[in-house]
């Protein structure tokens, strides 16, 4: 163990008596009677343990928080003989004595009782407590020793981000361990904590049981950007030093039905039954770098493995989750789209993640899919006609019947192919293999987002529709994973030529325009049947944005890019069998053709 490590520890071991020490220190100095014990005492610790004995004028601090004795009284824990008693005590500044360097203890009390006349006896416990090489003779060899301990226990109050947590303080300490357990007694609380410092071993450890996290709720949001007000942590941790530079953290954290809120998770606060990380992280600190290998995550029961591995400059992350139902991950993100919800099949996910000095980020993402089925007749209703409610930017309530009850209803015969195709392959390449999620695209799209830093959806048809028909339009991660399972489900529900008819019918062309029917006649005033290769290829290019978009129509200008993006769509049609080569000459020399109207204006 190297010098600083042994500091350390000592300063954490003889706190109490060091602090006992330096109350003792002030009090002589306020009514004027510093005289040698008081110094000898200060250059004692200062040379035993290089720690400088002050009590500052004491500021609020929100972390590390201030704790507050009421009563400390001090005994040998072999002799129970009574050393000394501080009452009122504050504590501080608990981050500068574990980290900065100057090592200062910060306690003021308002009263300290020493019992005993003599000072010699306080010096020689002092020199007790600090030299770990103690011997003793016994038959007639040598031995070391380590008698000396002392307890104390008293009430105090924890000061965490400004709101005091009552608890009862119980320590022991001797030269082979430190042991403080805390245990909260305010409203009924049943939380305890104990940490245990093994001088010899070189390991510490953590545990919690029963700690609510309602209590540390601002704390945690100011810290983190998490909101959490509701949750019960038991955990345990253990930290060794394996040398100089490595400490060694195993770890075994459980939060029960822990409940939080963070704007880009969801839009409301989200409870999760259990949350439980296992394993253990290998800290270097000569070589700046942590690994994390074979350590569990548990989400609600669904379990993954992840491995990490961190060094300057470099990060490499991987997470798997094990083979799962979907009706288990319905239940984990459950809302009341999900009323009826039964469904059979699992799902599999792995992501990786690698990023290499100035190099580009290299991510993937991969999946299985087994056995989707539907058990349920919850979307049934989705087979024949049926309403649809879309609520625009503004908050206007529009709803439009998909049927042939509805005269602008275009079915599914009606569309041209080469309209189908120009949809699927610039939206949904794979729709005809998928079952509602395409693991390719999505990789493929997500590798685009970061190295070209755009935003690319790679969501497939069934996720936009499940995204129209039943989501709000907020970007979280649970309306992402919601909408996955959804478009599953739609996939298992419907033949794929009535999902194409539903999105054809839905699908927002331009800012209010719904279905192809009205599409068709806003851009180019024909019915969908009437349209042309490129007239089919350009309605499929506005889906992503038909806002964005918009202002080719408004000043009946379509740049050259554009209109090469367009004939380099009809090129894929063309060699995948979906545009004859007579169509597809015929598009090359064409040009797009807006309605003409005098009202519109850009």
């Amino acid at each position: 163990m190297n010098r600083s490590a042994k500091k350390t520890i000592s300063v954490i071991v003889f706190l109490v008596i060091a602090a006992a020490a330096s109350v003792f220190t002030i009090i002589q100095a306020a009514s004027g009677k510093m005289d040698e014990l008081s110094s000898r005492i200060s250059d004692l610790i200062r040379k035993k343990y290089g720690v400088e004995i002050s009590v500052p004028e004491m500021k609020p601090s929100f972390f590390p928080p201030e704790i507050h004795f009421k009563k400390i009284v001090i005994e040998a824990a072999a002799s129970k003989q009574a050393l000394a008693e501080l009452n009122g005590c504050t504590l501080s500044d608990l981050w500068e004595l574990v980290f900065s360097s100057d090592k200062k203890i910060k306690l003021n009390c308002e009263k300290s009782i020493f019992y005993t006349d003599d000072h010699a006896k306080i010096l020689y416990f002092l020199n007790k407590a600090a030299d770990k090489n103690q011997t003793s003779v016994s038959n007639g060899k040598s031995e070391k020793t380590a008698n000396f301990s002392f307890h104390f226990a008293t009430e105090a109050t924890l000061l965490f981000a400004g709101n005091p947590i009552k608890f009862m303080l119980d320590s022991d300490f001797s030269h082979q361990r430190a042991a403080l357990n805390f245990k909260e007694f305010e409203n009924n609380s049943s939380g305890t904590a104990e940490l245990v410092v093994f001088l010899d071993s070189k390991k510490a450890s953590l545990r919690l049981d029963g700690i609510e996290l309602e209590k540390y709720r601002d704390f945690i949001k100011e810290t983190t950007s998490f909101d959490i007000s509701k949750g019960k942590i038991t955990s345990f941790l253990e930290i060794e030093k394996k040398n100089d530079d490595e400490l060694l953290c195993k770890n075994d954290i459980s939060v029960e039905n822990i409940a939080f809120f963070h704007p880009l998770l969801d839009s409301e606060t989200f409870t999760l039954p259990l949350l439980r990380f296992k394993g253990g992280i290998l800290l270097n600190t000569r070589e700046k770098s942590l690994h994390i290998t074979g350590s569990d995550v548990s989400l609600g029961g669904i379990n993954a493995k992840i491995s990490a591995t961190y060094n300057e400059g470099s990060l490499d992350f991987s997470i798997k989750t094990e083979s799962a139902g979907l009706n288990k991950l319905e239940t984990l993100i459950h809302n009341s789209v999900f009323e009826n919800y039964l469904f059979g099949g699992s799902l599999e996910l792995s992501a990786e993640y690698s990023k290499k000095s100035d190099e580009p980020p290299l991510f993937s993402v991969s999946g299985n899919l087994s056995d989707p089925k539907q058990l349920s007749d919850r979307l049934d209703y989705l087979k024949k006609g049926f309403e649809y409610d879309f609520i625009n930017e503004n908050g206007i309530k529009r709803t439009i019947f998909v049927g042939e009850s509805n005269p602008h209803f275009t079915p599914f015969a009606m569309l041209p192919q080469h309209l189908v195709w120009a949809v699927v392959i610039s939206e949904d390449a794979g729709f005809f293999l998928h079952n509602g999620i395409d693991f390719q695209e999505l990789n493929a799209a997500v590798n685009d987002n970061i190295q070209n830093h755009r935003l690319r959806g790679g969501s497939t048809i069934p996720q936009q529709l499940a995204k129209n028909l039943f989501l709000s339009r907020e970007k979280t991660l649970l309306r992402k994973l919601r909408e996955v399972l959804l478009s599953i489900e739609l996939d298992a529900t419907l033949s794929k030529e009535r999902l194409l008819e539903i999105y054809f019918n839905i699908v927002e062309w331009a800012p209010g325009i719904f279905g192809i029917a009205d599409a068709a006649e806003y851009y180019f005033a024909k019915r969908p049947e009437d349209l042309t290769a490129l007239e089919s290829a350009y309605l499929a290019s506005v889906i992503p944005g038909p806002s964005k978009y918009h202002y080719q129509f408004l000043t009946k200008n379509v740049s050259e890019n554009w209109y090469k993006n367009l004939f380099r769509l009809l090129g894929i049609m063309n060699t995948t069998g979906h545009l004859s080569d007579e169509e597809y000459e015929k598009a090359l020399y064409q040009t797009l053709i807006f309605r003409e109207n005098e009202e519109e204006q850009f």
